[in-house]
Parts: C-alpha cells; sequence; structure tokens
C-alpha cells in the first residue's frame, strides 16, 4: 500500500494557531500522529512524506520519523531546509527529492510540497499530490481560495495532516475526501 501525508510540524506551536490543530500541546499532537501512523501503516507499506516535518531545526523529529512504519521517502518542504544534512544522514528516508513522479495502482502522480499549476504527466491524465498550504482559508491568505478554485475540477489533492485527520492517506482516500468536501472553505 501507497500512503502519503504532509505539513506534521512537530514541535511547531505556531501550527496550533495557524491551522487551529485540535490539541492541548505539542506532545499530544505529536502522540497522535504517531498513533494514527503506526496503527494504519504497516512495516512493508511505502509513505511518502511530502514535507514539513518539524519546527524549523527540530532534530528530535528525525527520531521520531525513525520510528515510524514504512518504506518513507521525503519530498522536501520549505521547513526541512534547516536541518536537511540532519536527514540525509540520518538515513530515515530511503529518497529525498524536490520533485518526484511515482506510480500508484497505474496511476502516475506528480509528488510536491508545494501546489504547482502544472505538473509532469498532468495534459496524460496524471495526478498530483501536495502539501504546504494546510487548510488555510481567505482569513489566512487569499490565494488559498484562488488555489482552491483552480484545483476544484483537476486531479490534485491535498495530503497536509490538517485537512486528512492527522494520518496517512491513500490516493483513493484523497479523492472521497476531496469529493466529499468540495464545498468546504478549506484547501482539499
Amino acid at each position: 500500500m501507497i500512503y502519503y501525508i504532509s505539513d506534521t510540524h512537530l514541535g511547531d506551536l505556531r501550527v496550533f494557531n495557524k491551522c487551529a490543530r485540535p490539541f492541548a500541546s505539542l506532545e499530544e499532537m505529536e502522540k497522535t500522529i504517531v498513533d494514527n501512523w503506526n496503527k494504519k501503516v504497516r512495516k512493508e507499506d511505502t509513505v511518502y512524506v511530502l514535507g514539513d516535518l518539524a519546527e524549523d531545526g527540530y532534530k528530535k523529529a528525525i527520531d521520531v520519523y525513525a520510528g515510524l512504519n514504512g518504506h518513507k521517502h521525503l519530498l522536501v518542504g520549505n521547513h526541512d531546509m534547516k536541518m536537511l544534512d540532519e536527514i540525509k544522514e540520518s538515513n530515515v528516508f530511503e529518497s529525498i527529492d524536490f520533485m518526484t513522479l511515482i506510480e500508484d495502482g497505474g496511476r502516475k502522480i506528480c509528488l510536491c510540497h508545494y501546489p504547482v499549476m502544472d505538473w509532469m504527466e498532468f495534459s496524460r491524465g496524471g495526478y498530483h499530490v501536495y502539501g504546504h498550504i494546510h487548510n488555510k482559508t481567505l482569513k489566512n491568505d487569499p490565494a488559498y481560495p484562488q488555489i482552491k478554485e483552480y484545483f476544484k475540477d483537476k486531479p490534485a489533492y491535498n495530503c497536509g495532516v490538517d485537512v486528512t485527520g492527522f494520518q496517512p492517506v491513500t490516493l483513493d482516500e484523497m479523492i472521497v475526501l476531496k469529493e466529499s468536501n468540495k464545498n468546504e472553505p478549506y484547501i482539499n
């Protein structure tokens, strides 16, 4: 099975206000993400982590990710840059890229931390999975409703934990989630 997840932001208190995360503490958030991950993902599964593992420089996150099930691959996010050397040296991730193209159940998927307007295989029926934008609304930034409108009828899916219930999800789960929330104000 292949799973996707983004924007865990371990150790990052700022994300609580930015995204209204429903936790009493950073410890509760981390425990929820770890428990959800290890209940769902088996050791033989593959997980693509689309960036922003933690607050800038929060190196404990590498140890947390080392304890998570599955074969992990990282698509680097903006908050991963300060500890990218440590991430590489840890060998927690089997691959580290900024953008890549994979196949999942016969479907070609372009993976990138950021949402992009035109992705690899876009004109050939390819999919796009991204993170970065959390569950932001107009209150956070006027560009986000425009992104939602652009992606509305396109095979592009947000795998950020703020819209996936703080757990890794499959492509099929993201497709259902997007369809069931297409009229909601947040990006999905």
